[in-house]
């Protein structure tokens, strides 16, 4: 890619036509954009030191074979904690020459919010045994916040991936993280696309320099790494543009999916939220740029949403991979089930001071309890990642971190049915 080089611009408007904007979609992992003049021979710099395992459950296996683990169960390959030090490097490097050019200090994924509002959870009676763990336990209702996003892109014309991140309030028991033990929140965080774009943190990390270079670079490095990520066959950014394609026209009206495996028990799930339409007529069409705000305060005037909360299984540790999150689950081998309905009553949610509430808030898969708790190498690497540039968001922005409670969230909507 060094030889030959010939001064290369992309315009706004073709960059928007070619994706360019939402492929640097962040989506919980990714930072805001990105650079990549990078080969794949880059990642023999890699250090492959033994990694220190903490939880007695995870092995250190490289390769599995078929036959050679268990349902639910966790390895680490060797090096990658080494790995996602890189990652965590590069993100904190972005927003130190990137991320702070902007007031106040944006988040590193699903920067733009459409919007945070209130709902409640309420768990099914009579689920079956397995299902019955941590939030799942028994028949209960509990208050949330959920923040709809988009995962890059400013403009909601543009193609681009979109979030919904779920936090339960009211939680009680020991979380996972360790510096969050005694929140009384739980998470789910979910785009809409079913399955993730790379396989590993091994992958990751070439991604994750290019992002950094689109973000850091000079105007040559920004646009050839642009092309890369726009034209490379390679799988990672295959499954990045089509991860960054979508174009709905309401966040309450399309279905999202977890992406990454969590444990449920002593097994592990994917989870899904799959919209009820019913008597709900599509939004009215339009060229906003903020459009999927207004399409949600529109609906959201005269009608709830509604959303079923579903499951999936993992019943073949093969074919249902832990520690692959692009391999997509068969749900013909095993269906979503429904385990909660997420119910977003009438209410308003633009206030200055709503919309500053969301900005502050942390979301991570991690906000967990032990039945819960995320699986595999991504949210292995998301966790460092999540704590090191969400803590120096809030630091930079002046604001503190910590989870909220039920009673100073109470205040910021109406309590309208």
């Amino acid at each position: 890619m060094k030889e030959n080089i010939r001064r290369v611009k992309l315009s706004a408007k073709a960059a928007a036509r070619l994706g360019l904007t939402p492929l640097a979609v962040g989506l919980l992992l990714a930072v805001p954009c990105a650079k990549a003049q990078i080969k794949e021979a880059d990642m023999k710099s890699v250090e492959d030191k033994p990694t220190a395992v903490a939880d007695d459950h995870l092995r250190r296996i490289t390769p599995i074979t078929p036959g050679g683990i268990a349902l639910g169960e966790e390895y680490i390959p060797v090096g990658e904690e080494a790995q996602i030090d890189q990652v965590v490097a590069l993100h904190r490097d972005v927003q130190e020459k990137a991320d702070r050019k902007h007031t106040p200090i944006p988040r590193g994924q699903h920067p733009k919010q459409h919007g945070l509002v209130r709902a409640q959870f309420i768990v099914e009676p009579n689920l079956p045994a397995p299902l019955r763990q941590g939030v799942l336990s028994k028949p209960q209702t509990f208050q949330a916040l959920i923040r709809f996003s988009n995962g890059r892109s400013q403009n909601d014309n543009n193609r681009d991936a979109h979030g919904m991140a779920i936090k339960l309030l009211g939680v009680k028991g020991e979380k996972v993280l360790e510096t969050e033990q005694d929140a009384q929140t739980q998470d789910f965080i979910m785009i809409d696309n079913p399955i993730f774009f790379v396989k590993n943190v091994h992958d990751y990390v070439p991604l994750m320099r290019s992002f950094h270079r689109v973000a850091t670079g000079n105007f040559l490095t920004k646009g050839f790494t642009g092309l890369k990520i726009l034209l490379s066959p390679n799988y990672k950014y295959r499954l990045l543009r089509a991860t960054g394609s979508k174009r709905p026209e309401s966040p309450l009206q399309i279905r999202y999916w977890s992406t990454t495996p969590s444990r449920l028990g002593s097994g592990a799930m994917k989870f899904s939220v799959r919209p009820e339409l019913a008597g709900i007529a599509p939004p009215a069409k339009s060229k906003s740029k903020d459009k999927l705000r207004l399409a949600m305060s529109a609906h959201l005037k005269q009608h709830e949403a509604i959303f079923d909360f579903l499951v999936q299984l993992q019943t073949d540790p093969d074919t249902m991979p832990v520690e692959d999150p692009t391999a997509q689950w068969d749900d013909g081998a095993a269906p979503f089930i429904k385990v909660a309905t997420i119910r977003i009553p009438i209410q308003s949610f633009e206030s200055k001071e709503q919309m500053e509430f969301g900005e502050n808030l942390s979301f991570t898969p991690w906000h967990a309890v032990a039945d819960l708790r995320p699986l595999g190498g991504i949210n292995r690497a998301r966790k460092k990642v999540y704590e090191a540039i969400s803590a120096r968001r809030h630091e930079l922005n002046g604001v503190p971190m910590a989870e909220p409670s039920l009673s100073e969230t109470s205040h910021f909507w109406t309590r309208s049915q």
